[in-house]
């Protein structure tokens, strides 16, 4: 990956009281960490585009658009805020669950379907949608364009997004990341396949073992890992650079 050394550091004399305070529990209390953590960072995942936060709106990031060359491809006005990305999507680790597809759910008199449903019902799903390994800030217009898209390599340059070095294949239904954090990309994968069985997509395995080796750990995935593991109690160990046993 490409960013400095610029994450939060949590002191020694504080550490365990921290992480009992911030026991991530769900999605939005991740992300509520997750913020505290990339404020001191400020570089988005996908562009490397700067972001601080948004005065205007209470609780979002403004990307600083002039930092990295980042354009529109239709939405302008989403691709100008951050948002909080799961490389593998919840609908990859969501779809066969009882919860994502139950006809009859309801919570606090609300019929819910889908993720909603899961959210509402299910810790397991809860935990695997907290799981901050998985998370990253991306600009919001990538996020919605992405989607559930799996990644992968797209023959030619054609950049919708300005300068970003990212691209999607609509009809072909995959994305492409830059080289310098496919090596992230593959190690989420094998985390969240090791952590909690969520299969490789299809045709990817050689793939992300290429990217893995192509782009190993840098010192701010080596930090972050470290970091998440003190609040959740598990780290990713394939950014250690090994293949633990099943």
């Amino acid at each position: 990956m490409f960013f400095g050394i610029g994450f939060v550091v949590l002191s020694q004399t504080n550490e365990t009281q921290t992480t009992e305070k911030h026991k991530i529990t769900d999605f939005q209390k991740a992300k509520r960490v997750l913020k505290r953590f990339y404020a001191k960072v400020g570089k988005d995942f996908y562009c490397g585009c700067s972001f601080e936060k948004d005065e205007e709106e209470l609780g979002r990031f403004k990307i600083d658009v002039s930092s990295c060359g980042l354009q529109a491809r239709k939405d302008a006005k989403r691709q100008t805020w951050i948002e909080w990305e799961h490389i593998v999507p919840a609908y990859q680790f969501g779809k066969d669950r009882e919860c994502w597809t139950k006809s009859n759910c309801e919570s606090n008199g609300k019929n819910l379907r889908g993720r909603k449903c899961c959210q509402a019902n299910d810790a397991v799903f809860n935990e695997m949608e907290a799981d901050m390994h998985n998370i990253v800030p991306v600009p919001g217009e990538i996020n919605a364009d992405r989607g559930i898209l799996p990644f992968g390599e797209i023959q030619g340059e054609t950049r919708e997004y300005g300068s970003c070095d990212f691209e999607i294949n609509f009809k072909g239904s995959l994305a492409e990341p830059k080289p310098e954090i496919r090596g992230d990309i593959a190690r989420i994968y094998f985390y969240m396949e090791w952590r909690y069985q969520i299969p490789i997509p299809e045709g990817k395995r050689k793939l992300y073992e290429t990217w893995n080796q192509e782009d190993p750990p840098d010192t701010f995935e080596i930090r972050k890992n470290e970091i998440v593991e003190r609040l959740q109690k598990v780290k990713n160990p394939f950014v250690e650079g090994g293949f633990p046993n099943p």
